[in-house]
């Protein structure tokens, strides 16, 4: 059976926060999320120090800090989320998958992606044209296949890491690539459902066979009351971040959103943040998961100034009153109305 709810934590931390501070709440919500049960743990990977910005990423090199919870961990199942491709060579980033495989006894799933930022590259098009020779280039060598005359990786994965790859993508060229490779797809969290649906949609349409993944922003907490007052310090700082991004200008410019929130509740939605009690939660999650088609789903449930006891908190109601009611594998909406 494969997992089905898991938790992605990205890593960010505000200033005031140090890195070894932000760093040991990362491994410890992993070791939580192993003792309660969780299907696996994702962690992001984010690359300079940003001191102007609200908050940045502290992990710049997941492997390593998943390395460390492969040996503080027993079951769950442990992901980058996602490796950046463009930093290594393709030949380095196989060896680097193969070596943490072994080392977790094969618990590791890869997310990958681009990233930003990529010098000379200008156009999104070009960006995603980098991205599928990449892609390509990886398997190529993971595949341990003699016949292609690439060296065979060492040390050996005791699992075919092709099947545990899960790649981020929003146009529709490397959609269809992915499709073709037979490589698993993950929406991320920073769109909203009905733009993820569409990439979902297009990827099986696409002839797609593999699993496909979806990130949201959760708190739950006893009452709606605690759970505005617990997030929100978090969602103010969260939001004068996210805002600043592309696919938020996007979200605006397709009159998916108004320029600025009326309410606190509009602003969550606009972040696509899901705050609420169990139960408003679990409706909440059901809707996504019916509206995009995901088989898969990680919370979010750590970001810059969420006190870390109401972080553990959540973590616990998630896997006690929301995740048994959820309802994956339900006909997703896009699929009644093609």
């Amino acid at each position: 059976m494969h997992p089905k709810f898991g938790l992605m934590d990205q890593g960010w931390a505000p200033p005031e926060m140090s890195d070894a501070e932000s760093i040991a709440q990362t491994v410890g919500t992993i070791n939580l999320a192993d003792e309660l049960g969780f299907d696996s743990a994702w962690v992001g990977e984010h690359h300079h120090r940003r001191p102007e910005a609200a908050f940045w990423g502290r992990v710049s090199a997941s492997e390593l800090v998943l390395a460390h919870a492969a040996a503080t961990t027993s079951s769950i199942a442990l992901g980058t989320g996602v490796r950046v491709l463009s930093t290594t060579t393709a030949l380095r980033t196989a060896e680097e998958m193969s070596m943490l495989s072994v080392l977790s006894g094969g618990r590791v799933d890869f997310g990958i992606g681009l990233g930003s930022g990529q010098p000379g590259m200008q156009s999104r098009d070009e960006k995603a044209a980098a991205f599928r020779v990449l892609v390509s280039d990886l398997l190529a060598f993971l595949r341990n296949d003699p016949a292609t005359g690439l060296p065979e990786l060492s040390p050996v994965s005791p699992v075919d890491i092709t099947t545990r790859l899960w790649a981020a993508a929003r146009d529709e060229p490397t959609i269809a690539h992915l499709a073709d490779l037979g490589i698993n797809l993950v929406v991320g969290q920073a769109e909203t459902g009905p733009v993820q649906a569409n990439y979902v949609e297009q990827y099986r349409k696409a002839g797609g066979k593999g699993r496909t993944r979806g990130v949201r922003l959760v708190h739950v907490a006893p009452t709606h009351a605690e759970a505005l007052a617990r997030t929100e310090a978090a969602s103010d700082l969260y939001f004068s971040q996210m805002t600043k991004g592309g696919y938020h200008k996007e979200a605006i410019d397709k009159g998916l959103f108004p320029a600025e929130p009326e309410s606190r509740e509009a602003m969550l939605e606009q972040i696509n943040f899901i705050v609420g009690t169990p139960e408003t939660v679990i409706k909440e999650l059901n809707t996504y998961i019916a509206q995009t088609g995901v088989d898969q789903l990680d919370a979010m449930v750590r970001i810059p100034r969420l006190a870390i006891g109401d972080v553990h908190e959540c973590m616990r109601l998630l896997k006690r009153e929301v995740i048994p009611n959820l309802a994956f594998g339900v006909a997703p909406m896009w699929s009644k109305t093609a």
